[in-house]
């Protein structure tokens, strides 16, 4: 029995997450590796209410739009316009190179320097020389619409000053490249689930996706929070009004992931664990 004015003990403190499905496994035999790579992409498993450990989206169920291989090939064409293989390898070689997180890369730093500055910018000047530089690169770099940099920029700074990034780790992330990566393991899954895709072709876009992962976060906590940046920084740009409920709503999604006990990543780090060693006795005088 707890002591008086003591709370009682739960596995999991935020009943109101509790109210979502269990963790699905299906108890496929893959490598720690492989669970690690499909982890990248466990948003979208647990939004899905899809297994953790398997490249196929299940388990089946009912659902007015079809079954798991009609909502996978409804999702692709409706949200990536994906429609065979090779649009979807396409896509997935892209979010590789970096889709959203070389443009937040250029963007964000600019915004912080003029959020941050000591010195009021009254006259503009400041975010004007921002958008001159934004415009060189996007022409340097053969961008069909320059302007979609500066455009980006006066958004993000928008987003910020609003207070619409409030759901995010301070300081703010300096690079979302868990955007990309987790939408990877996203596209290749549902691929495969439509039909598009090999399972051999499949596996190697996910594993593809692990290293440069590793190489950047040290555990996903950090993971977890640059994927989030990244969401907001693409919905931002996308739809501002859908930051201020979606943004909390996906932070408590992270929440779970964070916290739950059968969450994947509560199950494996993503990063190994290098063994511990034993400092050599030292030797009798």
């Amino acid at each position: 029995m707890p002591a008086r004015g003591v709370p009682a003990l739960t596995t999991f403190p935020y009943p109101e997450l509790d109210e979502r499905e269990e963790d699905h496994w299906s108890g496929a035999g893959v490598s720690d590796d492989e669970l690690r790579a499909l982890a990248l992409g466990a948003f979208y498993s647990t939004r899905w209410d899809a297994f953790h450990d398997a490249m196929l989206l299940g388990p089946e169920r009912e659902h007015p739009l079809g079954d798991r291989r009609e909502l996978a090939i409804d999702t692709l064409t409706g949200a990536w316009g994906i429609t065979d293989g090779n649009e979807a390898r396409a896509s997935m070689e892209q979010l590789l190179e970096g889709m959203h997180a070389p443009l937040y890369a250029l963007v964000h730093p600019l915004v912080m320097a003029s959020v941050n500055a000591s010195e009021r910018d009254r006259f503009g000047e400041r975010a004007d020389r921002h958008r001159a530089f934004l415009r060189q690169v996007g022409s340097f770099r053969g961008m069909d619409n320059p302007e979609a940099l500066v455009r980006d920029y006066d958004i993000w700074a928008q987003a910020i000053k609003i207070g619409f990034t409030e759901h995010l780790a301070r300081p703010l992330p300096n690079d979302i490249h868990a955007w990309d990566l987790a939408r990877v393991v996203a596209v290749a899954r549902m691929a495969f689930t439509a039909g598009y895709l090999e399972a051999d072709v499949a596996w190697e876009y996910v594993m593809r996706a692990l290293p440069p992962a590793q190489r950047r976060y040290r555990n996903w906590r950090q993971f977890g929070d640059a994927y989030l940046a990244g969401w907001t920084y693409w919905q931002a740009t996308e739809d501002l009004a859908e930051l201020k409920n979606g943004g909390v709503d996906r932070r408590m999604e992270l929440l779970r992931l964070w916290t739950r006990p059968t969450s994947p990543w509560r199950r494996i780090e993503l990063n190994e664990s290098e063994p511990k060693t034993e400092a050599p006795a030292e030797e009798p005088s």
